[in-house]
């Protein structure tokens, strides 16, 4: 009973607080994406699916710093309402408590681990596929009066501003896509549609201006006139690169087997690929930390905000070591390094938790020895 009655708090303060954070991060993220697609005309669902391809990324960096915060306040919880006296009186020594926290701590490893691998690297490849496919759409959304803006690789446009109607006044386009066979189109008014799921640009009482090379420029005018935004399909697929977010654990790992060429791409994504593997112990490292901040006082109900310091300080260091401890890895091609720093970590938690809890351990130790 015990256990499931701490179990359902931890749960219940991890689900708030992951929401949260996730939330505020992914706001942050995905409000400017949002802004841009619903200013070039995306309907509000489209544009909600396509800013929500990035929370399960927002999830995976907050679900281990939103566990440290509930074992921390859970504990503090437990002094100020006086229960962890009890339990202490009750004769049930304070390591009773860590059971129901290493329950949670597993089960946000594995999810950590499944958005990390899995989830987030499909959820952004899909983003950057769908941002590519509405990039034409997005630029026009930034297309401002008075400024030169790239539309597409080759093509630029200048407005002088919008009418009333959304319609844009005095464009110009400069078209080289084709090197050999640059055009400059000028139109009074143009409007932005699709056909067939691809953008175009309609533009109205215009001229259409041909440069051949070694030949004089030729002048076509026209009444209106059909523009297509999307590169074709072979252009397409050569300009989207995708990077180390973008690929699952076992590309990440083996990158050159995935069609990733340049020492410098292939080191990176190997370094990330451990860095991910080393920070599954995260859930596990700030779960402990939080648990031996508070019970380093004991019963005593003050001094918290040092503890909480000293928590979010420890945190830190092992973040940076993971990260240093990757980068080494690769560079020494031992990926067995990664292990190090998340082993001796979790070996001096534990061992200061024993002592803590269990001042007499040393000398039991010491008495069996001889």
């Amino acid at each position: 009973m015990l256990d499931r009655y701490l179990f359902m708090r931890l749960l219940q303060s991890q689900l708030a607080l992951t929401l949260v954070l996730s939330g505020v991060i992914w706001l942050v993220q995905a409000l400017n994406l949002i802004d841009k697609a619903l200013t070039a005309g995306t309907s509000p669902m489209e544009t909600l699916m396509l800013s929500s391809l990035v929370l399960p990324r927002v999830l995976t960096f907050t679900l281990a710093p939103a566990l440290l915060i509930t074992v921390i306040a859970q504990m503090v919880r437990l002094l100020q309402d006086y229960e962890y006296f009890a339990l202490t009186a009750a004769g049930l020594s304070p390591l009773r408590v860590l059971r129901p926290i290493l329950l949670l701590g597993l089960l946000v490893m594995i999810v950590q681990g499944l958005l990390a691998f899995y989830i987030s690297p499909i959820a952004m490849k899909t983003l950057k596929l769908s941002s590519f496919e509405g990039g034409n759409r997005i630029a026009l959304a930034e297309l401002q009066p008075g400024v030169f803006k790239d539309l597409k690789p080759g093509m630029t446009a200048f407005t002088s501003g919008q009418d009333r109607d959304g319609q844009f006044l005095d464009l110009m386009i400069y078209d080289a896509t084709e090197p050999s066979r640059p055009i400059i189109f000028l139109a009074e008014k143009a409007v932005i549609s699709e056909r067939n799921g691809e953008p175009y640009f309609i533009l109205r009482n215009g001229s259409q201006h041909i440069h051949n090379e070694g030949a004089q420029g030729q002048a076509v005018t026209f009444s209106q006139y059909l523009l297509p935004l999307s590169p074709p399909a072979p252009t397409q697929e050569k300009q989207i690169v995708f990077n180390r977010n973008h690929m699952m654990i076992h590309q990440l790992l083996n990158p050159s087997a995935h069609g990733v060429t340049g020492e410098r791409r292939i080191t990176r994504m190997q370094g990330r690929g451990l860095e991910l593997i080393s920070n599954l112990a995260a859930p596990f490292v700030f779960m402990l930390v939080g648990f031996a901040v508070i019970t380093a006082g004991g019963i005593s109900r003050s001094g918290y905000g040092q503890r909480i310091m000293a928590a979010v300080l420890l945190a830190i260091i092992f973040q940076i070591g993971v990260i240093a401890l990757a980068d080494m890895a690769v560079e020494q091609e031992t990926p067995t390094l990664i292990f190090i720093w998340p082993t001796v970590f979790l070996l001096a938690l534990m061992g200061f938790i024993q002592k803590q809890n269990d001042p007499d351990m040393l000398k039991r130790l010491s008495g069996r020895a001889q």
